[in-house]
């Protein structure tokens, strides 16, 4: 997402770090909020090459062009460390490593180091303690931005160390438009609707099993009564120790099987829906957790058809 896409979709962060920016009058922490799907991402990436580019642009903007926003851009340059929780929580170790890191490394790029924590609404409480005592002695020159989706879930003393950024919805049907540029119409909407960012729909459409995934979601809700479903699932699908028994593509799985419970082309009553929807739900929730893929996986067949047949 360019500098233009980003002012129109969110007019009020733009004009908020803008000012920021130009004026050089810049928090230490900024606390990125907004549900998912928001472009906090591409946002915390454009503040942070923002505030090392040497050919900012009218409102105080980075290039995005020049080696060193390209650096940042790849995650290249020493002094930005962005730490994914997209797929693993957050943890104390993280945070330590970072402040270690950040203490051993001279500096390489005007005198600024920048970390961008991404859903740190997610993180261990241990990790938000740490980031605590990282955050209430601000070294110059030490820039923190964290994103999170539900607010409430950071702790508030992080919160109040922070600028608070509030970012709104992403327009779903312009996400939609941009990724029927690379996948159907259904992939296209399924993404939209669970909220991925552009960069990460990317990322999942680039899976060489995509469509195996998202297509046996799609016949395991017309076939999920029947035992032989199950048996398929486990010996052509989710093999143990298989590159797809991994935890992102089991989450995006139970999204698309989601996707087509609420479609309903089984004709199932409303309240078996439901019932199925929140095992789902539930069953998202639980991969954030140390578990057994194999066995979870089993149960949630198991318990899913037990709704199914009743």
């Amino acid at each position: 997402m360019n500098k233009e896409q980003l002012k129109k979709e969110q007019p009020v962060v733009y004009q908020t770090l803008s000012n920021a920016l130009k004026r050089d009058h810049l928090a230490h922490a900024y606390l990125f909020v907004g549900p998912k799907g928001s472009p906090k991402n591409e946002m915390a990436l454009l503040l942070a090459q923002s505030l090392v580019c040497h050919h900012t642009d009218s409102d105080g903007f980075a290039c995005q062009e020049c080696d060193v926003c390209q650096r940042i851009q790849k995650e290249e340059a020493i002094d930005f460390k962005w730490i994914h929780g997209d797929k693993n929580r957050i943890k104390k170790k993280d945070i330590l490593d970072l402040q270690s890191f950040f203490e051993a490394t001279s500096v390489e790029i005007e005198n600024r180091r920048i970390y961008f924590l991404e859903q740190f609404d997610q993180a261990t409480p241990d990790a938000s303690n740490s980031l605590l005592k990282f955050l209430e002695e601000p070294r110059p020159g030490i820039f923190a931005i964290i994103s999170a989706d539900e607010k409430s879930n950071v702790l508030p003393t992080i919160q109040s160390r922070c600028q608070w950024i509030q970012f709104r919805p992403a327009s779903k049907q312009r996400f939609i438009t941009m990724l029927e540029e690379m996948t159907d119409t259904e992939s296209a909407k399924m993404l939209a609707q669970f909220g991925y960012t552009m960069e990460q729909a990317k990322e999942i459409l680039a899976w060489p099993d995509f469509d195996l995934i998202k297509n046996s979601a799609k016949k395991y809700t017309m076939n999920w009564d029947d035992l032989s479903m199950i048996l398929s699932m486990q010996r052509e699908v989710f093999v143990a120790k298989s590159e797809h028994m991994q935890k992102e593509k089991i989450r995006f799985w139970l999204e698309c099987v989601l996707y087509y419970t609420k479609e309903n082309k089984k004709g199932i009553s409303l309240s078996k829906q439901i019932h199925i929807q929140e095992i789902l739900i539930e069953g998202m929730d639980m991969l954030r957790r140390p578990i057994e893929l194999a066995l979870f996986l089993d149960k949630l067949y198991n318990q899913i058809r037990k709704v199914v047949i009743s």
